[in-house]
């Protein structure tokens, strides 16, 4: 799928995606499944490389991969993960069961090389109709009304691409970033790790992610499945040219692993510096930074790739919105407010867990674990140890600081929180049938009846699906079993984005619910004009029947493909 550097009469410019990692793939296939062109631009060779870090694939990432059709192939080559398991000098501290988690199709994580998560993405960017160009950002230009960007392809030769908006996804030495004159700053001291993946004969658990503390540094074990596994060992310093060879590993399994186990041939092995970064603005006007390029952070966790996916779809939604004219352009204002506390957020509790995970203090020792043996005892650790690790926890809520977005002692949903609803963009996910389905480009209103479903709810429900502009859903979600405790016995409305968060709660009443989807960003101006990407059209009110029971759970589908390509 090619598009022209510069847009003509009927043509509009692309969006430049810089970096082919699974952040840019996401992205990229984001934006063409919302009818919006791409250039994809990778800096790497044209072979893909056979090794690589990110390894875990939390439930909120397979949610949101679901939307572009990636969760289904990634669960069949990639290895449940079940649980993650603390251990501490070879006894068992506690654990966080995934296999508990509720409100999701995936109550699981996936270990999977990173290679094949990319390899997954690559097919679905070329379903839709995507390629990957390979080249170098060697400048950017954002002095004009549009950023022009020069790429130095292998042979020599040199593009200027002109785009509507230039996104670096292009890691954590990002070119973007430089260009845009964009800092990352951090405090704290750097960690060092020693990564590798290869086989471990043993008795080593196949399906749970084990941390393995003792007081000469932690251990980290995540299974591949058939043998092979991620090891990550905590060492004081590396100044070896090559990777950290297998007798290293083994010294540390031996060491701290409650299990024993014989580490095999390396595959590939690196270290890994923990650095603690955020950018200072995840936005430069019409520039913006995803993934590593905004953020890097420990190790501990997994969450590096997760919280960059993230971050994709995200910024996707709005900025196809935007060009699309669903969204008015205010709302890409929201990418950096929305993204930039999540990842400070993640960035101080990988942090946290990292240096738990280095005390070698006796005290430190005796407190630490005794705080886990209590959490897993009493539940605490199961009930926010499984919404961190899942990224389920991470709220939009109007926020000043990272203490506004930590998560609230109650189950009930606050505007910011993510709601248990799921959207694709073709067909609907496996097993998200049990949830409503929202639109996967437009804002969706939903309608809650409370405790009675009476005939003064019917009439509500008909004005406020009578004022709504055309082109945005309306669900009434009422009979939906396992609401009642996220939404309570009064009746509401809540306006919910594309990629489940809740922007707004309010009454179910006709100028409440407009001033939500105005102030939410929704665009009241016409469809736009033809030889443009067309607006999503959605069919006229979906409203529940009158017993309750929701009707359209399944349409997204239908839904997605009404978007013009």
């Amino acid at each position: 799928m090619t598009f022209p550097q510069r847009g003509g009469p009927g043509e509009r410019r692309p969006v430049l995606v810089v970096g082919a990692g699974p952040v840019g793939l996401v992205l990229a296939t984001e934006l063409l499944a919302q009818g919006v062109p791409v250039r994809l631009v990778d800096h790497a060779a044209a072979q893909p490389q056979q090794h690589s870090r990110a390894s875990v694939v939390w439930p909120r990432s397979l949610e949101l991969l679901g939307r572009i059709g990636a969760s289904e192939p990634l669960i069949e080559r990639g290895n449940r993960l079940d649980s993650v398991q603390y251990y501490s000098d070879k006894r068992h501290l506690g654990a966080v069961e995934m296999s508990r988690l509720a409100g999701t199709p995936y109550p699981f994580g996936v270990v999977v090389p990173q290679d094949t998560t990319e390899e997954v993405i690559r097919t679905r960017l070329a379903a839709y109709g995507g390629e990957i160009e390979f080249g170098t950002l060697t400048g950017l230009d954002t002095a004009g009304s549009r950023p022009v960007a020069e790429v130095r392809r292998a042979d020599g030769s040199t593009d200027r691409v002109e785009a509507e908006y230039v996104i670096g996804a292009d890691g954590a030495h990002s070119a973007v970033r430089r260009f845009a004159g964009i800092e990352l700053l951090g405090t704290g001291n750097d960690v060092l790790f020693a990564i590798g993946d290869g086989p471990v004969a043993g008795d080593l658990d196949q399906h749970a992610l084990v941390y393995c503390y003792s007081r000469s540094g932690a251990l980290g074990i995540a299974p591949f499945g058939g043998g092979t596994y991620r090891l990550a060992i905590s060492v004081p310093d590396w100044r070896g040219e090559q990777g950290p060879p297998p007798e290293l590993f083994q010294r540390f399994v031996d060491e701290r692993s409650p299990r024993p186990g014989i580490v095999g041939e390396l595959e590939w092995s690196t270290i890994f510096r923990a650095r603690r970064r955020v950018a200072e603005t995840m936005r430069a006007g019409r520039v913006f930074l995803a993934g590593d390029a905004a953020h890097v952070f420990s190790a501990a966790g997994a969450q590096g790739m997760n919280t960059g996916i993230q971050d994709a779809v995200n910024l996707a939604w709005k900025l196809a919105g935007v060009v699309r004219g669903a969204f008015e352009p205010g709302i890409l204002d929201t990418y950096d407010t929305d993204r930039r506390l999540a990842a400070e957020r993640i960035v101080l509790t990988t942090a946290k867990q990292t240096s738990w995970g280095l005390f070698k203090r006796r005290h430190e020792l005796a407190l630490r674990d005794a705080t886990v043996r209590l959490a897993h005892r009493t539940g605490v650790l199961q009930r926010f140890g499984a919404p961190l690790m899942a990224q389920h926890d991470v709220s939009y809520r109007p926020a000043e600081s990272l203490r506004d977005t930590l998560p609230g002692l109650t189950r009930r949903i606050r505007t910011g929180d993510r709601l248990p609803v799921f959207a694709a963009h073709d067909a609907p996910q496996p097993g998200a049938e049990r949830w409503p389905a929202i639109d996967p480009a437009r804002l969706t209103v939903m309608l809650w009846a409370g405790a009675r479903q009476d005939a003064a709810w019917l009439a509500a429900r008909a004005s406020v699906t009578a004022a709504v502009p055309e082109g945005v859903p309306v669900r009434d979600v009422s009979g939906w079993p396992g609401f009642a405790p996220l939404l309570g016995t009064a009746p509401r409305a809540l306006v919910v984005r594309p990629d489940g968060h809740v922007a707004a709660i309010v009454e179910a009443e006709p100028t409440a619910v407009r001033t939500a989807l105005r102030r939410a960003g929704s665009s009241f101006r016409p469809a736009a004009a033809a030889g443009t990407v067309r607006a999503l059209t959605v069919p006229a009110a979906r409203t529940a029947p009158a017993g309750g029971v929701p009707a359209g759970a399944g349409d997204a589908a239908g839904v997605a493909g009404e978007l013009a390509s």
